[in-house]
């Protein structure tokens, strides 16, 4: 597989769709798919942070099938 489309699918960017600040989670519509996430956790480093509806967000996936993901932060 072309190392350009492994990357493409692993890092992404997408819109936040719903928030769950209990769980610091969010779900995320990728703009070149229309696809919604499941549930991603949010990183947030040093201090807690969550994105607020409709952001652009990059979101970062393992490489693994059906790998987990993250949202790393706002863009």
């Amino acid at each position: 597989m072309d190392s350009g489309k492994i990357v493409e699918n692993l890092v992404r960017i997408g819109t936040v769709t719903d928030v769950d600040k209990k769980r610091r989670r969010a779900r995320v519509k990728f703009q070149d798919t229309g696809i919604s996430s499941g549930w991603l956790p949010v990183l947030a480093a040093p201090s807690p942070w969550l994105p607020e509806i409709n952001a652009t967000v990059l979101t970062l996936y393992l490489p693994v099938f059906n790998g987990d993901g993250f949202v790393l932060g706002v863009i």
